[in-house]
């Protein structure tokens, strides 16, 4: 294979210096097939690099070559470095040429394959010529490289530096060439990079990176992040190092800005209860914020959540609502729903607000959340409901209750209907006062629960008139039940050594199931068929006086 071009810094990729290189680059793996061959080979060959990769040894360098190179390629693949020299024969020619052959080692001691450079060193003249055109790209690559480059000499001091470096100091070529780093490094970052800069001096290193902060002459520190490397003489003695330096301070306040956000964000959910979460829409990678897992599981609650596990903790009624699937699938943009969690603290209701972010192309990417405990809200939110719905004496529905039992009401179901007016009633309340009236209108309220159903409805519709409704009845039931409350109401009642007469008057009809009906319009018919019956069993009800005990 082959390759050319420049990395994003300008300077040659690895495979185009590769192809620069005058001598014969090749990798064989251990069955002497070839890798890899650079476009030299390629070109001594007289083939393409692609009618090379492949093959084995035997088959390119040919029989006159092959018994000659076997033994030192066998030699490497043991492990020891190979250099020698030999003829090389191409037809009837040959040339004089060095051969290298390095093992690859791998880290765990085996030899993977062998690294091959051979060089035709009749052609000296030649190799020195490329070596002056490689210099003078590196020379071009470095003058115009975008991002900051020095060569440094082994006592710290910059012997070269580009325009791009100078720029971002804010000083002339001139003016920094021949300063020690030191002079204009950060007095809090100098220790580290000169304990680095130091190791490479000594041998311990050949490279290191760093993020350190430079000096500019308006007073605000110029954030960068180093990357030095040394270049070395075949005896380890050092000769220079090259430092790549890019400018980061925009990225710093950048990243400062976010974790400011971060930690406002932080404090915020801190104070509502609940968290962030995001899944990656690819991997379905579900990640949720400290503070959710937290809320969630406890603070010793250990391990990532994944996607599937949380949605164990959703209720199993609420769970196809609390589905993201559609967002997965990029079918809508934004949902919000309510569900019960399980938490550590038990059961919560929580307020879930999803959004999902795209791709360049629209594709869906990532799913973010935040999901916020609304329990006491929907607590206050169900006390105000039931308070609106009920009568605050008698703890009966009201007439607002009564109707949204009724809007409540499946098509088609049968509904029986009690009317329940009480008979002397504002005789109590003008002889005794309305507390007493107050304690018969909680004493019938006691006695009606005590013989309906657990699904029946009951309601106080103002003054001492009451109304039941009893859902999926007949006739039968209906007459059950109307005989049981008439029976109930004329219970005697004592109050404060005083005997009640309590008593009342019932009418009944049964509101049949319409599918086409709505069920508030059937029963204003039914209750006036109902409040017909009950004032006619009043007027033929005997009247039975008041008396003390």
């Amino acid at each position: 294979m082959s390759g050319a071009g420049r990395s994003p810094d300008g300077l040659p990729s690895a495979l185009a210096v590769l192809d620069m290189l005058p001598g014969l680059v090749a990798y064989f793996d251990r069955d002497l097939i070839y890798r890899f061959a650079n476009a030299t080979y390629a070109a001594w060959r007289g083939i393409g690099p692609d009618q090379i990769i492949g093959r084995h040894c035997r088959d390119i360098v040919g029989e006159a070559n092959f018994p000659t190179v076997l033994p030192r390629l066998t030699e490497a693949l043991s492990g020891t470095r190979v250099t020698y020299e030999y003829s090389l024969f191409d037809g009837g020619d040959s040339r004089r040429v060095q051969g290298s052959y390095v093992p690859d080692i791998d880290a765990d001691g085996l030899v993977r394959g062998v690294v091959v450079l051979v060089t035709d060193i009749s052609v000296r003249r030649d190799l020195e010529a490329r070596i002056a055109e490689n210099e003078i790209m590196f020379n071009d690559a470095f003058e115009h490289a975008p991002v900051g480059m020095v060569v440094t000499g082994a006592d710290g001091r910059m012997e070269r530096v580009n325009a791009a470096f100078a720029a971002m100091l804010g000083l002339s070529i001139d003016h920094v060439a021949g300063l020690d780093f030191r002079r204009i490094t950060h007095p809090d970052d100098q220790d580290a990079d000169v304990t680095l800069f130091d190791e490479i001096v000594a041998g311990e290193r050949d490279a290191y990176t760093l993020e350190k902060r430079y000096l500019h002459p308006s007073g605000e520190p110029v954030h960068a992040s180093l990357a030095v490397s040394a270049v070395r003489a075949p005896d380890g003695t050092l000769i220079r190092m090259i430092a790549h330096v890019q400018d980061i301070t925009e990225r710093r306040r950048a990243d400062r800005a976010l974790q400011e956000i971060n930690a406002r964000m932080t404090l915020a959910m801190e104070a509502v209860r609940g968290g962030f979460w995001h899944i990656d829409v690819e991997s379905r990678r579900f990640e949720t914020s400290p503070s959710f897992s937290r809320f969630v599981r406890g603070p010793g609650g250990s391990g990532p959540i994944d996607l599937d596990t949380y949605g164990e903790y959703i209720a199993p009624a609420n769970r196809d609502a609390a589905s993201v699937q559609t967002l997965l699938d990029g079918e809508i943009d934004n949902a919000s729903v309510e569900y019960e969690l399980a938490t550590v603290n038990g059961p919560r209701w929580m307020r879930c607000d999803r959004k999902l972010l795209r791709a360049s192309d629209g594709s869906p990417l990532r799913i973010v959340g935040v999901t916020i405990d609304i329990s006491e809200d929907r607590e206050r939110q169900l006390r105000a409901m039931v308070a609106a719905e009920t009568d605050p004496l008698t703890g009966l529905l009201n007439r607002r209750g009564l109707d949204q039992r009724l809007a409540q009401t499946d098509d088609g179901v049968s509904v029986g209907i009690v009317a329940i007016d009480l008979d002397r009633f504002k005789a109590i309340n003008d002889r005794f006062g309305h507390s007493v009236g107050d304690t018969v209108l909680v004493e019938v309220a006691r006695r009606l629960r005590g013989v309906v159903r657990a699904g029946d409805h009951l309601a106080r519709l103002g003054g001492d008139e009451f109304a039941v409704l009893l859902p999926d009845a007949d006739d039968v039931r209906l007459a059950v039940v109307a005989d049981r409350i008439e029976r109930a109401l004329c219970e005697r009642l004592v109050s404060n050594g005083i005997t009640l007469p309590v008593g009342g008057s019932v009418g009944a009809a049964l509101m049949q199931g319409s599918r086409t009906t709505p069920a508030v319009q059937s029963f204003a018919a039914a209750w006036a068929r109902a409040d017909a019956a009950l004032y006619a069993a009043k007027r033929t009800r005997q009247t039975h006086p008041i008396r003390a005990a």
